[in-house]
């Protein structure tokens, strides 16, 4: 018996072992995927939309490597860092598209529910996109940038199910409609304001 424990202890160890060093590899990977979202952000924000999206497809491209490899580790698959960075890497594809095309991305290989929280977190980054509109006097398409965060905000509605399913989607929900109803007032303001100088 004492021989088989050897053995075994040795067997667990190794599997442990690589569990361990695969679970450093993926946080280091998924760190610098997360910069590069939010750098993907900054471009947009900077009108650099070109260099934006070959950010955004290196992303999704080393996301999709790194959830392969997890895989096999479900421990480390759904110990939640996968999702915080999944949803970083919509949130700028849904900013990015909604810029450009005025359309949401295809959920694709996305988990659904960080492409939910991904779709959330975007109203924040669009919100910012209109103040900066109106901050330089381009009041073109405020409307239907509101129109699009209203869309986003009731195409989430759908999917009020218990925290424990969405990974408290609820609270983005909260937040989402928080950020449109103070958009919608700073809009009406602005045009307010651009009526009386007229």
């Amino acid at each position: 018996m004492r021989e088989k424990l050897k053995k075994l202890i040795s067997k667990i160890l190794q599997f442990l072992e690589e569990e361990d060093k695969v679970r450093e590899e993926s946080l280091k990977v998924l760190r610098e995927i997360a910069r590069t979202a939010t750098e993907s952000i900054k471009k947009i924000h900077q009108g650099d939309l070109k260099n934006s999206k070959k950010l955004i497809e290196g992303s999704i491209k080393n996301l999709k490597e790194i959830k392969n490899k997890l895989q096999k580790y479900p421990e480390i698959y759904y110990q939640g860092f996968l999702h915080q960075v999944e949803k970083e890497v919509i949130e700028a594809k849904t900013l990015y598209e909604i810029i450009v095309k005025k359309e949401v991305p295809e959920i694709n290989d996305f988990d659904p529910v960080s492409y939910l929280h991904g779709m959330a977190e975007s109203l924040g980054e669009i919100r910012r996109f209109v103040l900066d509109k109106m901050r330089k006097g381009e009041n073109e398409n405020l409307e239907e940038y509101l129109e699009i965060m209203d869309e986003i905000y009731f195409f989430i509605l759908n999917f009020q199910y218990p925290d424990a399913i969405t990974r408290s989607l609820r609270r983005q929900i909260d937040y989402a409609r928080a950020i449109i109803e103070k958009t919608r007032g700073e809009i009406t303001t602005y045009y307010l304001f651009k009526k009386k100088e007229m």
